[in-house]
């Protein structure tokens, strides 16, 4: 098995941009926390079936695209902040916010690792 990185690859196609809409849009529908974990999770098993190629180029395309998705979802929910609440709640959105970044990222990662191997079955089973 060859699983060499090619980076055109990784950045070909529009699943990158496709995956930051649906990551903003998950995060700036649902207003309740306790339903984003699964749907960041599904995001990510979506991620993974849509792209084609090697199980690291879909990890690593599915890295950049849920790392940059949470760091615009990051932005646009500070500015709300900023101007609904004020600037000290807006620090204090800034300070945890990074650790929902990191962990956002790995529920995807992990999402996009099953999406690709229930691609693969897909595609070996006929």
């Amino acid at each position: 098995m060859n699983d060499n990185i090619n980076i055109k690859n990784i950045i070909k196609g529009k699943s990158i941009a496709l995956i930051i809409l649906m990551i903003l849009a998950c995060s700036l529908l649902t207003g309740d926390t306790s339903i984003i974990i699964p749907s960041i999770l599904f995001i990510g098993i979506v991620g993974g079936i849509i792209k084609k190629g090697t199980m690291n180029e879909v990890l690593l395309s599915n890295f950049l695209a849920f790392v940059i998705g949470s760091i615009l979802t990051m932005i646009v929910s500070l500015i709300n902040v900023y101007y609904s609440e004020g600037g000290l709640y807006a620090i204090a959105v800034i300070q945890y916010s990074w650790i929902y970044i990191i962990f956002y990222t790995f529920i995807g990662c992990v999402g996009s690792a099953i999406g690709f191997y229930i691609k693969e079955e897909i595609d070996n089973r006929g």
